[in-house]
Parts: structure tokens; C-alpha cells; sequence
């Protein structure tokens, strides 16, 4: 019985070894069928997974293919609403614009000058420009000045500058009928009112008993070209009443006159290239036939009958952009006898003007941002003009310095005070210096 019991006690542990064993040989069994399973379970998810992110995939392209539909329709419809808008904003323009319309501008100026020597120191009463501008359409408008001063004996006296219909027949081509201002040269046409001169006064030989056409009684036809794009080829060709003899030998009346005393027609004008730099050369040309009748006069001079050709021809440059105004200008011109139709009189003599001046202003603003600094412009200009009849030197040849400063109140509100030298050639006429003081103001 021990023996049985010795050997219970022996084989109880191999037997608990082999159940032990054979329980994990199945636990082990189990676990690989659940693996399998699993690993069945998870393809089959996967695969689910991967039909679904197609599925996912195609709406994206179909929805992506829709967006882009739907943003072309968008652009169509976007442009089709500003092409309403923009028809409905003419058609409302057109309605409200009217047919004709009108403008005011001008300009105006006092100032006060004292003159060296035995002339008395004076305040200037100045002069009111109003320029009245009237359209209609786009094809014709009118526009005129009037010069309006008070004259050293308090009378008031009234002139037109110029009196013109412009018909817009192109954009490169304007007819202008009427009086209109010479195109000769630049200064008159361009930098004669008092708010865009850069000096007080006119150079020395120009305005009246100078050598430039103030204004001329005809037509003109003018405009611009681009040659290329960095040049604007610029056009001014005019046939009018053209000049006529003065009162004195040395002097011709360039202002425009309403009726032509001797149908001799003066044709001339300006060609001129305008660079994009702002710079621009010009070329005039005037030439004019010139006859008087003789007698008795109102003054009671009695003056010979007169013939003669009268021939003008100039430069001018000019450079204007940001700080700098920088211009020159030279005119010659002549009157050449043709025939002295009354003998013992004298008859017509030649008589050559030549005229010139350069002139350069700087805005202080180029070189410093201070508001008030910026306001202030240097001026210099220096001219000379000379009259000669048969070579011989006339008393009215000068030579002009001019030195200024203005400072601009605003845009077309200029206040500019400066110091004239006049320099007589002639040692017969004393020379002077002027001091002064100008406000003009253009609207």
C-alpha cells in the first residue's frame, strides 16, 4: 500500500505537467482561430473602408466638377451684372447730362511798384480776366476773355483777348475761328496771365511794342500726333488779318484786328515736340504782308503811303516737371520795303526785331518736406531786345535782369515780389530799377 501511495505521489505532478500542457495546447489553439478571425474581420473592414474613401473620393470630384460649374456661372453672371450696371450708369448719365454746358475761369492781380530815378512809387490796380468757356456736345465750343483794368487816368477800360469758336473735329485736329492768341512762340498763348508768369512783367520784347503777335483775327487749325511712344509731335497753323505799320517808324500793331486794312493775309504758326520727360521744343514762323495808305492822319501828321513784307521766326524750349520750370525763348523778325509809293516822303524803311530770354524757377519743395519751406520759389530770368531801322540802333533796346521770390498761398494763389533791372544800350536813356509786388490769383 505504501508502495501505491509513493507512487500516487510520484506521478501527481507529471499528470498535473500534462494536464497543464494539454490546457495550453488548446488555449493556444483557440487563440490562433480568434486571430484568424480577427485578422478576417479587419480585411473585411479595411476593405470597407477603402470602397468607402472611393465613394468618398468620386463625390469629391463630382463635387469639385459642380464648384467649378458653379464658379464659371458666378463669373457670367458677375460680368453680366457690371455690363447692366454699367449701361444703366450711361443711359442714367446721358439722361441727366445735358446738351450744353458752361465754365468760368480767370484770373486776377494787384500789386504795388517803386521805380529808381525821378518816377514815383505806385500801387497797381491790377487787372480782372474773366474767361467764359460754353460747349455743346462734343463738337463745337465758344470761349472768350475779357481784360478788364483800371488806367492810370481811373477810367475803366474793357478789351477782348480773344473771342473763339473751337469745333472739335477730331481728336488729333481743332478748327479755331474768331480772334484767337498767336500761336507764335510760347509766352502769350501760355504764360501771360499774371498767376502763371513767374515774374511780375513780360520780357523785354514782348507784350505790346515787342516783337511777339499778341492775337490774330482768322482761323487755325491745330492739334498733336504721337510720333512714338516717348514723342507727341504738336501742330498750330493759322491764316489771319495779320499786323499792321505803327504810329512809330520802329514799332508794328501785332494785336489781332477785327477787319484787315489791306487783304494781305498773314499765315504762321508752331510745330513742336513734346518728349514724356516733360520737354519740349518749338519752332514759329510768321509771314505777312504789310500796306498803309497815306494823308492826313487824325493827329495831323501827314504819313506816306507804305508797302512792305514782314517775316518773323523763332525757338522756345521749355522743361516743367515737379520742382522746375525751366524756359527760353527767341524771336526775329523784319519788315522789308517792297516799294515807297509816295516819294519825297520817306516811305517805308527796314526795320529788324530781336528779342530773347531764358528764365528758370525752383520749387523749395524739391528739397525740403517743411509746408512752408515747400512754398517758396526762386526765380531768375535775364532778356535782351533790340530794334534796329537801317542798322541803327533804337532808344527801346534793352537788356533785362529780373530776380524774384514767390511764395504760392495755394495752387493758382501766387504772392511775388522781385527786383527789375533794366539795362538801356542806348547811353541816351537812363537806366532804372524796379521793386516789386504782385498777388494774382487764377480760378
Amino acid at each position: 500500500m505504501y508502495r501505491q501511495l509513493k507512487k500516487k505521489i510520484l506521478y501527481a505532478p507529471l499528470f498535473t505537467s500534462m494536464l497543464l500542457m494539454s490546457g495550453g495546447v488548446a488555449q493556444s489553439q483557440e487563440t490562433a482561430v480568434d486571430f484568424k478571425n480577427k485578422i478576417i474581420e479587419l480585411e473585411q473592414r479595411i476593405s470597407g473602408l477603402e470602397l468607402l474613401k472611393q465613394e468618398l473620393q468620386d463625390l469629391k470630384t463630382s463635387l469639385e466638377e459642380k464648384d467649378q460649374i458653379m464658379t464659371v456661372k458666378e463669373e457670367r453672371l458677375d460680368t453680366e451684372i457690371k455690363s447692366i450696371k454699367s449701361l444703366r450708369k450711361t443711359l442714367s448719365v446721358r439722361e441727366a447730362r445735358p446738351a450744353a454746358k458752361w465754365h468760368l475761369a480767370g484770373y486776377a492781380d494787384v500789386g504795388f511798384e517803386a521805380v529808381s530815378g525821378d518816377a514815383k512809387d505806385t500801387f497797381v490796380a491790377g487787372k480782372f480776366n474773366p474767361s467764359f468757356h460754353f460747349q455743346f456736345k462734343d463738337w463745337i465750343m465758344f470761349e472768350s476773355e475779357l481784360e478788364i483794368e483800371t488806367s492810370e487816368d481811373g477810367e475803366t477800360q474793357i478789351a477782348v483777348e480773344y473771342s473763339q469758336l473751337n469745333f472739335l473735329l477730331h481728336d488729333n485736329a481743332t478748327l479755331v475761328v474768331g480772334k484767337f492768341l498767336s500761336p507764335i512762340g510760347q509766352f502769350q498763348e501760355r504764360l501771360h496771365p499774371s498767376w502763371i508768369n513767374r515774374v511780375v512783367n513780360m520780357p523785354a520784347g514782348f507784350g505790346h511794342g515787342g516783337v511777339q503777335p499778341t492775337s490774330d483775327v482768322g482761323f487755325m487749325l491745330r492739334g498733336g500726333v504721337a510720333a512714338s511712344d516717348d514723342f507727341t509731335f504738336t501742330y498750330a497753323l493759322a491764316v489771319g488779318n495779320g499786323p499792321r505799320f505803327g504810329h512809330d517808324e520802329d514799332e508794328l500793331e501785332l494785336e489781332g484786328f477785327g477787319r484787315d486794312n489791306d487783304s494781305n493775309k498773314s499765315l504762321g504758326g508752331r510745330l513742336a515736340f513734346v518728349h514724356k520727360s516733360s520737354f519740349e521744343l518749338g519752332f514759329s514762323y510768321l509771314d505777312a504782308g504789310l500796306s498803309s495808305e497815306g494823308g492826313l492822319q487824325p493827329d495831323g501828321d501827314i504819313e506816306p503811303a507804305k508797302s512792305a513784307d514782314y517775316r518773323l521766326w523763332g525757338m522756345d524750349m521749355a522743361y516743367s516737371k515737379g520742382p522746375w520750370d525751366i524756359r527760353a525763348e527767341y524771336l526775329n523778325s523784319k519788315s522789308t520795303p517792297v516799294v515807297v509809293l509816295e516819294e519825297g516822303h520817306g516811305g517805308a524803311e527796314p526795320v529788324s526785331w530781336e528779342t530773347w530770354y531764358a528764365q528758370v524757377a525752383y520749387r523749395l519743395s524739391g528739397i525740403s518736406d517743411n509746408p512752408v519751406i515747400g512754398k517758396i520759389e526762386p526765380v531768375l530770368r535775364y532778356g535782351e531786345f533790340k530794334v534796329r531801322v537801317e542798322d541803327v540802333l533804337m532808344a527801346s533796346s534793352e537788356k533785362r535782369w529780373n530776380l524774384g521770390v514767390n511764395y504760392w498761398l495755394a495752387p493758382t494763389i501766387v504772392v511775388k515780389a522781385g527786383i527789375e533791372r533794366r539795362n538801356f544800350i542806348l547811353v541816351s536813356r537812363t537806366d532804372e530799377t524796379r521793386y516789386q509786388l504782385q498777388m494774382a490769383y487764377g480760378f
